[in-house]
């Protein structure tokens, strides 16, 4: 490689280096594409004066993988690794693991297993599991938490995870339905995200919705009489309300967002074994009633309505006590070895038929709801169509054997999810948790009797994560129900409620009444008719949302406010100069894999080997040396030296990405390689640009190359004239520090075990308030590389805006490196005129800094005061505990003393957070230096020209 390309690749990956804190801090560096809602909310999350938050999007809106990009940016913001806990229900690790592995660069380790830090990140999978037979968090080597489903964790888990959340200083709870119209629920999620107001009701004995209740009377009348104006009241609202760490977007927000659904409903006669089985089952629930045996008779129900298998399988369970239980249970019996037919199946074969045949590479998802109704269609499906059939089935067992159930759990799905097998049959254990955007159609062979389940199922496959445009996808919904059945007026409920058509995020009491409601009129309940639970359906929404009841704060639609958040990203510039591309309108996010690109395609003039690799329908690259490098040539950490065997396969485009994203691919060696997408976070991509960054070589004012440009290169406007590149960097990350003993002072050595502990937690607590000011202050006024291109206009130099044409060094050859020849007079006035020129770009871009240091900081007091407060009311409200304690013991005086030690450097804390908001913008200018800048003469020169 020539001295000149091995400097212009230097360029780039600084450029790229600092384009980590430009791209939401490091957050977009996940494999994905970053829609308008994930970006806003994730820059809430990580831009906040605290990062605990309730995600709780709708179905299908990419919460994992804003929690993701959350621990992405987290991780590369912070000096040290960041360890990062999951907490996520057995049956969707296998869906966790593969995300984090596509999307994060990272993989989750279990207890025992062994792995060190990738991207400066350390992830610890921790099972529900393993909690309940006595695993333990230990909160103080834990930085963030992310927790999956919490709501519908065991409760000894939910007590555990709130008890270490009060010391973790970054949390995210994610669910689809967080059940907050309960006040039980509430008072959870309370704990887990408001660890003073938890602090605050454990001392006082009191409710912590109680206590949230107050703090939102407080401001109320505070700041009631400016609650008109929007931008105050979402400053009160976000600081005071309930629900200020709640975020929960609704897919209506975002319509283009989603594909379009085709509801087309299969309603036809019933046969007579269908007939035959409704009326035996009845049979039997009318002899239960007169017997007075209690059952389920909703469950029975839906086992019946479900396949002549699962009732089959059930009636060895039910119980023949009386006479005419007898009687009623030979009748099931007699019409389930009959076997006179199954409309539902007929009709399903049929369908699957005209469904291939119309699109042979289509993948539908068959609901059967449970096992015996999966194995029954899996077989039939296979027996009277051509297509091959993957399973879902529900696993239930002993702890000790959860690693190998969701390990089948996995493989089940992986034929599918590779397209080997065009139909997946599945029980309700894929009901939530699994990616299958790639699906087509979802067919309802069972049809659950719950609008949440039919949600969630639906949202397996209406969801983000899809190739091209989301709006102009179509996906099926297909129930299939008989005529005259309980499913079929369950289907009219349904229908009712518009959950076929659209995705609501109504209220949790809502769906629970619709459901009593089809459970009352299904089992003959005095009063109850389908009329009126239709009736009831209809009405779906039009009540204001219980869980919104619980607050006098309620968050306000962020829609308008996401969207000039994506656009301020989408319009930025890049971290280095780039020409836009042409016929095209400028877009960061495109032009930031463009920029990857070319650093690539530099470092291929000498140093790597890259070539084109295809795995079915994904399209990848590999990566090696041209040659095997020697100690001291450019070697990239991931890249093994050994062999080009060791090549790394990688994309850079999100485009390329497949649905669904592999994580590994084969090539003809038939070796399966990690699929690394190539951005910050992946450890090929930061070591890449940490070595040829490092490989740069020095060049001074007396450097010049000549270069031949190809035909239409912009460097050709300035063909055979003389210009000075000088670059530099300007970076005010410095004007924040931290100095725990300055703010908390060092303590005393002979301190009690109480004051000991009321100092680690505090110092712990002003550490994250400093490094979430410090996000906040980055993602404001991230570091900027600085270029100034100068041109000879006879004795003087004139400013050149070459920036982009001299950054594009793709198909430009050197042609000479050589000590220039202008006198050290000419070149100490160039060295002074590209200075006053970097000097300039500098002083504009302190300029736009500061101003917007100057117009964030009155919000982050505001909110920074409000957490201020509530850790300072916390710390007193323990104290009035603490002093009614027998003062007789030494322990309890110690107590007494650790906690007017946590009063007294909450206080100070606060005083330190004000201090060095208040002083931030003149402490921008203060560390506002330009770094050594890089000077170089380039010359250049068309094909085929001369050499001076």
């Amino acid at each position: 490689m020539s001295d000149f390309h091995r400097v212009l690749l230097g360029i780039h990956a600084a450029a790229r280096r600092l384009d980590r804190d430009q791209a939401l801090l490091g957050a977009l560096g996940v494999g994905a594409f970053a829609y308008t809602h994930q970006i806003d909310s994730v820059h809430r999350m990580v831009t906040g004066t605290a990062c605990r938050w309730l995600l709780a999007d709708e179905v299908g809106l990419g919460k994992t993988i804003q929690a993701i990009m959350v621990m992405r940016a987290l991780a590369a913001q912070s000096p040290r690794p960041l360890t990062a806990a999951l907490v996520v229900p057995d049956d969707l690790v296998s869906q966790w693991e593969e995300e984090l592995l596509c999307r994060g660069h990272v993989l989750a380790l279990e207890s025992g297993d062994e792995g060190g830090v990738h991207g400066n990140l350390v992830m610890r999978l921790v099972r529900p599991s393993r909690l309940l037979v006595g695993g333990r968090i230990v909160a103080d080597r834990i930085d963030l938490l992310l927790v999956d489903e919490f709501t519908k964790l065991q409760v000894q888990v939910r007590e555990d995870l709130i008890l270490a959340a009060r010391t973790i200083p970054n949390v995210i709870a994610l669910t689809a339905t967080p059940a907050l119209h309960q006040a039980r629920t509430r008072r959870e999620l309370m704990a887990l995200l408001e660890p003073e107001a938890d602090r605050i009701a454990r001392a006082e004995d009191r409710d912590i919705l109680q206590i949230l209740a107050e703090r939102e009377a407080h401001a109320r009348d505070e700041w009631g009489g400016e609650l008109q104006d929007a931008g105050r009241r979402r400053a009160v609202e976000e600081a005071f309300g309930l629900y200020r760490r709640l975020i929960r977007t609704a897919r209506t927000d975002y319509p283009d967002a989603l594909p379009k659904r085709n509801y087309q409903p299969i309603k036809l006669a019933p046969t007579d074994g269908d007939v035959d089985r409704a009326r035996a089952t009845r049979s039997y629930l009318d002899a239960a009633r007169s017997s007075n045996l209690d059952i389920r008779r909703e469950a029975l129900l839906q086992v019946a309505g479900r396949s002549p298998q699962s009732l089959r399988e059930r009636l060895s369970t039910l119980r023949r006590t009386t006479p005419d239980l007898q009687v009623a249970w030979r009748q099931i019996d007699t019409c389930l070895r009959d076997e006179p037919g199954d409309a539902k199946l007929d009709a399903l074969i049929d369908h699957l038929r005209i469904f291939h045949a119309k699109n042979p590479g289509g993948r539908a998802v068959v609901v059967a709801e449970d096992n015996p109704t999966t194995d029954y269609l899996r077989d039939a499906i296979e027996k009277l169509t051509d297509m091959q059939v993957a399973r879902k089935r529900r696993t239930v067992g002993a702890a000790e054997e959860l690693e190998v159930q969701v390990a089948l759990l996995k493989e089940a799905l992986d034929d599918f999810i590779s397209g080997e097998a065009k139909i997946l049959v599945a029980a309700d254990a894929a009901r939530e948790g699994h990616n299958l955007q790639f699906a087509d159609e979802i067919i309802f062979f069972a049809l659950p009797w719950s609008p949440p389940d039919i949600q969630q199922w639906i949202g397996r496959i209406d969801r983000l994560g899809i190739k091209g445009l989301p709006a102009n996808r179509r996906i099926a919904i297909t129930p299939i129900v008989v005529e005259n059945s309980i499913e079929s007026s369950i289907l009219t409920v349904l229908e009712g409620t518009g959950v076929f058509l659209r995705s609501e995020v109504f209220d949790e009491s809502e769906w629970k009444a619709i459901s009593d409601a089809i459970a009352s009129a299904a089992n003959g309940v005095t009063g109850a008719t389908w009329g009126d639970a239709a009736k009831q359906a209809r009405t779906l929404g039009e009540a204001y949302d219980a869980w919104l009841e619980a607050t006098t704060l309620p968050p306000t639609p962020r829609t308008a406010l996401a969207t000039r958040c994506e656009n301020r990203f989408r319009s930025r510039q890049y971290a280095g100069p780039l020409e836009p591309v042409e016929g095209f309108d400028w877009n960061w996010y495109l032009m930031r894999e463009r920029a990857a690109e070319m650093m690539i395609k530099l470092a291929r003039e000498d140093y790597l080997d890259v070539r084109n690799g295809q795995d079915g329908d994904q399209r990848f690259k590999t990566m090696w040396y041209k040659s095997k490098p020697d100690v001291n040539d450019l070697i990239i950490p991931d890249i093994d030296i050994r062999s080009s065997w060791y090549r790394q396969a990688f994309i850079v485009r999100r485009a390329a990405i497949e649905c669904p994203p592999r994580t590994n691919v084969v090539q003809n060696d038939d070796t399966k390689r990690r699929l690394n997408f190539f951005d910050h976070g992946c450890g090929m991509h930061d070591g890449a640009v940490a070595a040829f960054e490092k490989q740069a070589p020095s060049v001074d004012l007396s450097t010049e190359f000549i270069v031949e440009y190809p035909e239409d290169h912009p460097m050709l406007r300035w063909v055979n004239r003389r210009l000075l590149i000088a670059v530099s960097e300007v970076d005010l990350r410095d004007a924040l520090a931290f100095d725990p003993n300055a703010m908390l002072g060092s303590g005393d050595a002979p301190a009690s075990k109480a004051e000991q502990d009321a100092r680690a937690a505090m110092a712990r607590i002003a550490l994250a308030q400093f490094q979430a000011d410090r996000r906040w202050m980055i993602d404001l006024s991230p570091p900027e590389l600085l270029f100034a291109t100068m041109v000879e206009d006879g004795d003087e130099l004139a400013v050149a805006e070459a920036e982009a044409a001299a950054f594009d060094g793709i198909g430009a050859r050197q042609l000479a490196r050589r000590r220039t020849m202008l006198s050290e007079a000419h070149q100490r006035a160039a060295r002074t005129a590209a200075m006053r020129r970097l000097t300039a770009v500098g002083g504009e871009y302190l300029a736009r800094a500061q101003l917007s240091i100057r117009r964030a900081v009155p919000a982050r007091l505001f909110a920074a005061q409000v957490d201020a407060d509530n850790l300072i009311a916390a710390a007193r409200a323990e104290i009035k505990v603490t002093t009614a304690l027998d003062s007789k013991l030494e322990f309890n005086r110690a107590i007494v003393r650790g906690a007017e030690l946590m009063l007294a450097l909450s206080e100070q804390s606060w005083q330190a957070r004000l201090a060095r908001l208040e002083g931030l913008e003149a402490a921008l200018g203060e560390v506002a230096k330009l770094k050594p800048p890089r000077f170089f003469w380039l010359i250049p020169k068309a094909s085929g020209g001369d050499t001076p």
